[in-house]
Protein backbone atom coordinates (compact mmCIF):
# COMPACT_ATOMS: atom_id res chain seq x y z
CA UNK A 1 0.00 0.00 0.00
CA UNK A 2 2.98 2.35 0.62
CA UNK A 3 3.98 1.88 -2.83
CA UNK A 4 0.35 3.12 -3.60
CA UNK A 5 0.40 5.91 -1.89
CA UNK A 6 4.00 6.93 -3.05
CA UNK A 7 2.27 6.45 -6.50
CA UNK A 8 -0.86 8.79 -5.51
CA UNK A 9 1.77 11.54 -4.23
CA UNK A 10 3.70 11.98 -7.69
CA UNK A 11 -0.52 11.70 -9.65
CA UNK A 12 -1.25 14.44 -7.38
CA UNK A 13 1.19 17.17 -8.36
CA UNK A 14 0.39 16.12 -12.14
CA UNK A 15 -2.94 17.05 -11.38
CA UNK A 16 -2.39 20.51 -10.26
CA UNK A 17 -1.25 22.80 -12.41
CA UNK A 18 1.29 25.55 -11.71
CA UNK A 19 1.63 29.02 -12.98
CA UNK A 20 4.02 31.52 -12.76
CA UNK A 21 2.90 35.03 -12.63
CA UNK A 22 5.04 37.69 -14.60
CA UNK A 23 4.63 41.84 -15.23
CA UNK A 24 4.37 40.80 -18.83
CA UNK A 25 1.53 38.03 -18.27
CA UNK A 26 -0.63 40.72 -16.16
CA UNK A 27 0.03 43.54 -18.79
CA UNK A 28 -2.00 41.03 -20.92
CA UNK A 29 -4.77 40.29 -18.54
CA UNK A 30 -6.75 43.33 -19.56
CA UNK A 31 -6.01 42.62 -23.35
CA UNK A 32 -6.99 39.37 -23.29
CA UNK A 33 -10.05 40.49 -21.30
CA UNK A 34 -10.85 42.67 -23.87
CA UNK A 35 -10.70 40.20 -26.75
CA UNK A 36 -12.73 37.58 -24.38
CA UNK A 37 -15.39 39.95 -24.01
CA UNK A 38 -15.54 41.15 -27.64
CA UNK A 39 -16.03 37.53 -28.86
CA UNK A 40 -18.64 36.65 -26.40
CA UNK A 41 -20.80 39.53 -27.24
CA UNK A 42 -20.24 38.13 -30.75
CA UNK A 43 -21.96 34.83 -29.97
CA UNK A 44 -24.63 36.38 -28.18
CA UNK A 45 -23.65 36.33 -24.24
CA UNK A 46 -24.01 38.38 -21.98
CA UNK A 47 -22.99 38.22 -17.89
CA UNK A 48 -25.18 37.64 -15.50
CA UNK A 49 -23.45 39.04 -12.69
CA UNK A 50 -24.05 43.04 -12.04
CA UNK A 51 -20.73 45.08 -12.78
CA UNK A 52 -18.29 45.74 -15.60
CA UNK A 53 -18.21 42.05 -17.81
CA UNK A 54 -14.13 43.80 -18.94
CA UNK A 55 -13.48 44.01 -14.88
CA UNK A 56 -14.96 40.89 -14.53
CA UNK A 57 -12.58 38.84 -16.88
CA UNK A 58 -9.65 40.71 -16.46
CA UNK A 59 -9.81 39.85 -12.55
CA UNK A 60 -10.31 36.42 -13.44
CA UNK A 61 -7.37 35.80 -15.54
CA UNK A 62 -4.84 37.80 -12.91
CA UNK A 63 -6.53 35.39 -10.59
CA UNK A 64 -5.37 32.27 -13.11
CA UNK A 65 -1.83 33.70 -13.31
CA UNK A 66 -1.04 33.70 -10.08
CA UNK A 67 -1.00 30.42 -9.74
CA UNK A 68 -3.06 30.12 -6.83
CA UNK A 69 -6.14 28.88 -8.74
CA UNK A 70 -6.81 26.62 -11.75
CA UNK A 71 -9.78 27.57 -14.18
CA UNK A 72 -12.30 24.92 -15.22
CA UNK A 73 -15.26 26.10 -17.89
CA UNK A 74 -17.93 24.44 -18.89
CA UNK A 75 -21.14 24.98 -20.51
CA UNK A 76 -24.82 23.84 -20.50
CA UNK A 77 -26.94 24.53 -23.56
CA UNK A 78 -30.76 24.53 -24.72
CA UNK A 79 -32.19 24.39 -20.92
CA UNK A 80 -35.30 25.75 -20.21
CA UNK A 81 -34.18 28.26 -17.45
CA UNK A 82 -31.15 29.69 -16.83
CA UNK A 83 -31.35 28.21 -12.68
CA UNK A 84 -31.15 24.97 -14.74
CA UNK A 85 -28.47 25.24 -17.17
CA UNK A 86 -26.35 26.81 -14.41
CA UNK A 87 -26.88 23.77 -12.19
CA UNK A 88 -25.87 21.22 -15.35
CA UNK A 89 -22.85 23.59 -15.86
CA UNK A 90 -21.66 22.98 -12.67
CA UNK A 91 -21.85 19.45 -12.57
CA UNK A 92 -20.14 19.60 -15.63
CA UNK A 93 -17.21 21.60 -14.10
CA UNK A 94 -17.07 18.71 -11.25
CA UNK A 95 -17.29 16.30 -13.36
CA UNK A 96 -14.83 17.30 -15.71
CA UNK A 97 -12.63 17.33 -12.78
CA UNK A 98 -12.98 14.16 -11.26
CA UNK A 99 -12.98 12.25 -14.59
CA UNK A 100 -9.77 13.60 -15.17
CA UNK A 101 -8.44 13.01 -11.58
CA UNK A 102 -9.62 9.61 -11.94
CA UNK A 103 -7.90 9.27 -15.39
CA UNK A 104 -4.90 10.62 -14.37
CA UNK A 105 -4.48 8.26 -11.23
CA UNK A 106 -5.90 5.07 -13.20
CA UNK A 107 -3.23 5.36 -15.69
CA UNK A 108 -0.86 5.29 -13.44
CA UNK A 109 -1.96 2.68 -11.30
CA UNK A 110 -2.50 0.57 -14.30
CA UNK A 111 1.31 1.05 -16.02
CA UNK A 112 2.91 0.95 -12.08
CA UNK A 113 1.38 -1.01 -9.79
CA UNK A 114 1.15 -4.26 -9.68
CA UNK A 115 -0.05 -5.62 -6.16
CA UNK A 116 -3.61 -5.04 -6.58
CA UNK A 117 -6.20 -6.88 -8.76
CA UNK A 118 -8.02 -5.39 -11.40
CA UNK A 119 -11.45 -5.58 -9.90
CA UNK A 120 -10.28 -3.59 -6.48
CA UNK A 121 -8.59 -0.97 -8.45
CA UNK A 122 -11.63 -0.20 -10.52
CA UNK A 123 -13.65 0.10 -6.96
CA UNK A 124 -10.53 2.16 -6.19
CA UNK A 125 -11.11 4.25 -9.39
CA UNK A 126 -14.78 4.47 -9.11
CA UNK A 127 -14.18 5.43 -5.28
CA UNK A 128 -11.88 8.23 -5.83
CA UNK A 129 -13.92 10.16 -8.52
CA UNK A 130 -17.47 9.76 -6.76
CA UNK A 131 -15.80 11.17 -3.75
CA UNK A 132 -13.44 13.93 -5.34
CA UNK A 133 -16.57 15.31 -6.89
CA UNK A 134 -18.38 15.65 -3.20
CA UNK A 135 -14.91 17.21 -1.76
CA UNK A 136 -14.34 19.70 -4.58
CA UNK A 137 -18.14 20.59 -4.68
CA UNK A 138 -17.74 23.13 -1.91
CA UNK A 139 -14.40 24.70 -3.83
CA UNK A 140 -15.61 25.39 -7.22
CA UNK A 141 -16.07 29.25 -6.83
CA UNK A 142 -17.38 31.41 -10.01
CA UNK A 143 -15.75 34.13 -11.28
CA UNK A 144 -18.65 34.88 -13.86
CA UNK A 145 -21.60 33.50 -15.94
CA UNK A 146 -22.43 33.91 -19.13
CA UNK A 147 -25.78 33.38 -20.37
CA UNK A 148 -27.32 32.91 -24.13
CA UNK A 149 -31.33 33.27 -24.78
CA UNK A 150 -31.75 31.36 -27.88
CA UNK A 151 -35.81 33.31 -28.65
CA UNK A 152 -36.90 30.84 -31.27
CA UNK A 153 -36.75 28.05 -28.88
CA UNK A 154 -37.23 29.83 -25.35
CA UNK A 155 -34.31 28.06 -23.98
CA UNK A 156 -31.04 29.50 -22.56
CA UNK A 157 -27.33 28.29 -22.79
CA UNK A 158 -24.99 29.28 -19.87
CA UNK A 159 -21.16 29.17 -19.99
CA UNK A 160 -19.73 28.85 -16.33
CA UNK A 161 -16.01 30.16 -15.45
CA UNK A 162 -14.90 28.94 -12.51
CA UNK A 163 -11.61 28.45 -10.47
CA UNK A 164 -10.42 26.16 -7.76
CA UNK A 165 -7.97 26.80 -4.85
CA UNK A 166 -4.97 24.89 -5.84
CA UNK A 167 -4.38 23.74 -2.10
CA UNK A 168 -8.01 23.83 -1.71
CA UNK A 169 -7.77 20.98 -4.46
CA UNK A 170 -5.01 19.37 -2.93
CA UNK A 171 -6.66 18.83 0.27
CA UNK A 172 -9.76 17.44 -1.44
CA UNK A 173 -7.85 14.55 -3.49
CA UNK A 174 -5.70 13.93 0.00
CA UNK A 175 -9.70 13.51 1.39
CA UNK A 176 -10.81 11.57 -1.54
CA UNK A 177 -7.66 9.32 -1.28
CA UNK A 178 -8.44 8.34 2.44
CA UNK A 179 -11.99 8.34 2.33
CA UNK A 180 -11.78 5.72 -0.94
CA UNK A 181 -8.89 3.62 0.37
CA UNK A 182 -10.86 3.27 3.75
CA UNK A 183 -14.18 2.38 1.70
CA UNK A 184 -12.25 -0.32 -0.22
CA UNK A 185 -10.50 -1.45 3.07
CA UNK A 186 -6.49 -0.79 1.40
CA UNK A 187 -5.69 0.37 5.26
CA UNK A 188 -6.96 -2.48 6.94
CA UNK A 189 -4.72 -4.59 4.68
CA UNK A 190 -2.02 -3.07 4.07
CA UNK A 191 -1.52 -1.26 7.55
CA UNK A 192 -1.68 1.96 9.84
CA UNK A 193 1.62 3.36 8.03
CA UNK A 194 -0.74 3.76 5.66
CA UNK A 195 -2.83 6.52 6.88
CA UNK A 196 0.71 8.21 8.41
CA UNK A 197 2.13 8.43 5.43
CA UNK A 198 -1.03 9.82 3.66
CA UNK A 199 -1.13 12.83 6.46
CA UNK A 200 2.59 13.02 6.28
CA UNK A 201 3.67 12.23 2.77
CA UNK A 202 0.45 13.83 1.06
CA UNK A 203 0.64 17.18 3.29
CA UNK A 204 4.20 18.42 2.29
CA UNK A 205 3.61 17.88 -1.50
CA UNK A 206 0.89 20.55 -0.47
CA UNK A 207 2.87 23.34 0.95
CA UNK A 208 5.97 22.31 -1.90
CA UNK A 209 8.29 20.44 0.45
Amino acid sequence: MKKLLLLLGAVLMVISPLYAQTEKEIKKARKEAKAAVKAAEKEGYKMLEVGDMETKVATHIAKVRTGDVFEIVNTAEGKKSINMAKTIARNNVLNEHAEYAKSVVKGRVVSDLHDINGEQAENFMSSYERLVFAELNGEVKVSYTLVRHNKKANTYDVKLVCYIDLEAAHQAHINALKRAAAEQELAQKYGSAVSNWIDEGLSKVIVGQ
